[in-house]
């Protein structure tokens, strides 16, 4: 049975705005609202991955490890008057987890691999258990840790980066949002990153009014870096999802009750 505290609760979303939606759902089915700040927007990269799918044919794997990169390279694809599924079918495509399989599978693409453990490492024993790529593609955000880059080279594996899209910071208007923190509506907010915590406080403008709002984070790693910014983190998720954070508020909220 889900904890009850989050009943009647205002929970600020801070997701990119296509998020919002699913986001939404999950808020609203834990009887709580949703309230949208996105903290990052996201820019697609086409140059980039147009010039990365001229190395198609060398490549005998291509993987994603989000479904923001799944959809960067897909509408530069169809831009161009090309479809992703066609051009990577003979290839061997992996996804870093459900979420990116999803944006696969909506654009018509099979998936060969999806790791136990959604992450780089992850990738890494499952490539260790299918069979190394002789040349891999690796369409992911500008910025992201080395870990599988690192560990392909190792094994002798050629490794093509091409960032697909970075995160921004968001350009639309905060002021309602701030106005409602002012007023004390919002009952907590939930950040996924470092950086949507640090975009998060420059969207708020004052550490004492984005603190307010009881402040649940994704990861203890995250816990660090955002409480550096100096956000006061109450809650942590036990394990790295948004379902987790709602989890870990809603017992706060209990206990606090």
């Amino acid at each position: 049975m889900l904890p009850t505290g989050l009943i009647d609760k205002r929970i600020l979303v801070t997701r990119a705005k296509a998020y919002y939606p699913a986001m939404c759902r999950i808020v609203e089915s834990r009887g709580a609202s949703a309230v949208s700040l996105p903290c990052l927007a996201v820019e697609y990269l086409p140059d980039m991955i147009t010039n990365a799918m001229t190395l198609l044919d060398t490549c005998s794997d291509i993987l994603f490890t989000s479904a923001n990169g799944v959809r960067a390279v897909a509408k530069t694809m169809a831009d161009d008057g090309r479809s992703l599924a066609e051009a990577v079918q003979n290839k061997r495509v992996a996804a870093v987890g459900k979420k990116t399989a999803r944006a696969l599978s909506q654009s018509g693409v099979c998936i060969d691999i999806i790791p136990e453990k959604p992450s780089q490492d992850g990738l890494v024993d499952a490539y260790l258990a299918n069979g190394l790529p002789n040349s891999l593609l690796f369409f992911r955000a500008e910025e992201g840790r080395e870990t599988l880059a690192e560990a392909m080279s190792k094994q002798g594996v050629k490794i093509v980066t091409v960032p697909a899209y970075r995160t921004i910071f968001p350009s639309d208007d905060a002021s309602d949002v701030i106005a409602m923190l002012q007023n004390g509506h919002i009952d907590a907010v939930l950040l996924g990153s470092a950086k949507t915590a640090s975009f998060y406080l420059q969207r708020i403008g004052s550490l004492t009014l984005a603190n307010r709002p009881v402040i649940a984070v994704i990861s203890e790693k995250m816990a660090i870096a955002t409480r550096k910014l100096g956000l006061n983190v109450q809650v942590v998720a036990k394990d790295a999802s948004f379902e987790a954070m709602l989890d870990a508020l809603a017992r706060h909220f209990d206990q606090h009750a």
